[in-house]
């Protein structure tokens, strides 16, 4: 009973309401007197809660010669009227939440920040705002972006429809991964564990969207340069759960200068996809190789033991 009086307190009824109407969902005509004792409050308490929820149309109350009587209305019923003034209120709330914000938005940075303009945002805990802090980023952005990004986690591959935009009008995407497989890959639904042979392949899919892609053997730190005058940068520590990691944004030209000719170096020395097939096949084939000589080396020693017990 008592949890079921703390969820009608959730909804809105108050501590004695909820006890009322407890008991009188147990169906009986009562009185008040009878409701006010089983619920174990004061009489006028009753009286007062019993001419509420007559007003609502929760009870009705019936007038005898003598004394007044209480009973529920139809708990179906009820429970409608009660969902709807729910949904009413929540619909009420809302309309004021998208009015204040649309007569706020004209407001949102309409003056200059002056003496407390800061370059510099340290972005920890929630990860949808380190989201929305990234893609405010991008919106603003108008030709390059540049992604330095270990794959971790679990990683989506289709191409959403603000990137194609942003190539449509002209943008320029180059993005450098490091080669690894801790992550997993959304698969017509399903998320699937990165193997050596599908890396490729995911990288070259990431890279389907028009953007530019190259892969490397280590990066130290996720980063986005947006039009070489923001860096947001995510920290990366494999020690510490992403969710508790920190990020910053720079915006300082001079800042994201530096750390485009950074990743530029980087681009450089990183391989194009096929320069990285290329060097995994030829790897493969080489091990291949070293096995079958080990084998050759093996039988070819066999052999000769073999004729030195012969000769014997």
């Amino acid at each position: 009973m008592e949890e079921i009086i703390k969820n009608l307190e959730a909804l809105g009824f108050t501590n004695y309401e909820s006890k009322v109407f407890c008991v009188l969902f147990e169906g009986r005509t009562m009185t008040a007197t009878e409701i006010a004792k089983e619920a174990n409050i004061p009489r006028s308490s009753a009286y007062d809660v019993l001419k509420s929820f007559t007003q609502k149309g929760i009870c009705n109350e019936i007038q005898t010669s003598s004394v007044a009587l209480y009973i529920i209305i139809d708990p179906k019923v009820v429970e409608d009227k009660i969902e709807k003034e729910i949904q009413d209120v929540s619909k009420n709330k809302l309309a004021k939440l998208k009015d204040s914000f649309e007569q706020l938005q004209p407001l949102f940075k309409s003056k200059e920040e002056g003496i407390h303009k800061t370059d510099v945002e340290l972005i920890k805990g929630f990860n949808k705002h380190r989201e929305y802090k990234f893609m405010e980023l991008w919106k603003e952005s108008r030709k390059e972006l540049l992604l330095m990004n270990r794959l971790e986690g679990h990683i989506d591959k289709s191409v959403d429809e603000f990137t194609v935009n942003f190539i449509n009008r002209g943008g320029k995407i180059k993005t450098l991964y490091e080669v690894g497989y801790d992550f997993k890959i959304n698969t017509e639904g399903v998320w699937k564990t990165v193997t050596k042979e599908s890396f490729i392949d995911i990288a070259g899919a990431l890279g389907s969207d028009g953007g530019e892609v190259r892969l490397t053997g280590k990066i130290f730190q996720n980063m986005a340069i947006f039009d070489r005058k923001a860096v947001y940068v995510s920290l990366v520590d494999p020690a510490i759960a992403r969710y508790n990691r920190s990020d910053f944004i720079v915006k300082n030209e001079n800042y994201a200068n530096a750390m485009s000719e950074y990743f530029e170096t980087c681009w450089l020395k990183a391989d194009t996809i096929e320069e990285f097939r290329k060097k995994e096949h030829n790897n493969h084939k080489n091990g291949n190789n070293k096995n079958g000589n080990n084998h050759k080396n093996g039988n070819n020693k066999n052999g000769n033991n073999n004729k030195k017990n012969n000769s014997r």
